[in-house]
Order: structure tokens, then sequence, then C-alpha cells
């Protein structure tokens, strides 16, 4: 049995109403803690609403369900079963923020909530990696030391009697500029150890890295320096064989660019 501690209902989409989890309890105080930190901010800006996890950890089937709507329409982003941080049985340590109103609808956080949230997170043993594929909610518990604890009581705290909301009505928050979806979420960051490239591989696709954006991936990722892990040329040609191979075997369209950079790439290694 997958082990499961609440973070609150979701009031996202088809996911409204749905008690939502993280798979410790730590992580589950984080982010109630994060919650709370986050609403005390909403309260000194004169806003109401309050915090809330659209969607913590995700069941193997809905993931599948998700990647299937994906390949078919290309949106929303999802990541290939069983590779995201959502999923329940490997990791369970994602969640994506957003806001529900006292009416019980779901908004977006707007540019300044979002930067404070991104700063509570961090404060509160977590990052914000969707930083790495254009999704601002998306944030991954249990990642780094704590600078601040958890509150133990967070959950009495949340559900006490909620603050009025505020008496004069605040001007509605602006709507954040829709992000561009990348393709994938999960990628492997590799360096070849004869030609010294460097690419980005993910499930079905794969990119190659000069050495300025090598550092900046690796500084998106607190307390990793080094993202990059050497390989042998062989087994970096393996692995963008097989991402070539999912994209054939999932129907996949292999573009005429696509299959120029795979044969240029194994031409290259096998070559070194």
């Amino acid at each position: 049995m997958v082990a499961k501690f609440s973070v609150g209902k979701s009031s996202y989409g088809d996911l409204r109403g749905v008690e939502q989890y993280v798979s410790s309890e730590r992580m589950a105080l984080q982010v109630l803690s994060t919650i709370i930190d986050l609403n005390a901010y909403l309260r000194s800006k004169g806003r109401g609403g309050s915090l809330s996890v659209n969607e913590g950890m995700r069941s193997r089937a809905r993931q599948s369900l998700l990647y299937t709507q994906y390949l078919r329409t290309g949106y929303p982003v999802a990541a290939y079963p069983f590779t995201s941080r959502h999923d329940e049985v490997l990791r369970g340590n994602a969640v994506d923020f957003g806001i529900t109103e006292a009416d019980g609808s779901n908004r977006a956080l707007s540019a300044d909530e979002f930067a404070k949230l991104h700063e509570i997170v961090q404060g509160r043993g977590g990052t914000w990696t969707g930083v790495n594929f254009g999704e601002p909610w998306h944030h991954e518990m249990a990642t780094r030391a704590e600078a601040v604890p958890p509150y133990p009581d967070a959950r009495a705290r949340l559900a006490g009697k909620p603050k009025p909301p505020p008496s004069k009505k605040p001007k509605p928050a602006p709507t954040p500029k829709p992000t561009t979806p990348k393709r994938e979420v999960d990628m492997l960051y590799v360096t070849s150890d004869k030609t010294k490239k460097k690419y980005a591989i993910g499930e079905l696709s794969f990119t190659a890295v000069s050495d300025s954006r090598a550092i900046t991936y690796s500084h998106a990722v607190p307390g990793d320096s080094n993202l990059f892990r050497t390989l042998t040329s062989a087994q970096v040609s393996g692995l963008i064989q097989d991402c070539r191979a999912r994209r054939d075997s999932l129907g996949v369209a292999l573009s005429p660019v696509f299959e120029a950079s795979v044969k240029a790439v194994l031409a290259e290694e096998d070559a070194a």
C-alpha cells in the first residue's frame, strides 16, 4: 500500500474537491506551512483566497491517461510514465500550487505571489523545479535542508476559522502570461567522455547543450553544481538510440530534423 499524507483538497479542474497527498508526513507539514505563510502574504496585500495544492501525488492510471492525451493533443504537458515527480510509487514529492477563492473557484497566482511562493518553498525545504520547464506552479518538497522548520500544528492552524475576506474589494490580480509548453519534464543530463559534448536527453527528445548553458542548468538545481554525468560515447549513443526507438514505438512523428540530429550525433560519437 502506498503511504499518503494529506495536504488538503484541490479546487483545480477535474480534481476539484479531491483530497491531495504527498508521500511523507514531513513533506505534508512543509506544504501546509507554505500554505499558512503564503496566506499571510495574501492578507498583507489585502487579498482573499487561500493557497492550495492543485495536484500532489498522481496515480499511475492517471499519469498514463495524461500522457496519452499529451501524445494526442500536445497539451497539457505530461511526463513519460512513470518518471514524473508526482508518481505515487517512486517519488510523490511534487506539488502544483494554485489559489482557491472564497467561492471555491481556482485561479493561478499572480507574478508577485509566485515570487513569494518560490521564496517560502525554498525556506521550507523545497525547490521550484518548474523553472526548468516553464511551470511556475510546480515545486518539489524535501529537496534541501529546511531553513525554517514546519509548524508542528500546521493542520490545526489551517482547520481553524477562516479569516473574513477584506472589506474592500481588491483589484483583480493580473492574469499571468501563459507559459510555453515544453516537450518533457524529466531529463538526463550527460557528457560524452570522448567528444566532451553535453546533452539533455529525455524520453522522446534530446538537445545538445553548450558549456555556458550547462552551467545555467546546473545552477538551476540548488546544491547540484555538476548536473551533467560523464558517460562513455557508447552509453551516450545508446541513450539517444533508445530515445529514437521510443518515439517510433509510440507512433510519435520522426521528423527529418530529428533524424538528421540523431545521425549526426551517432556519427560523431562513433568517430571518437
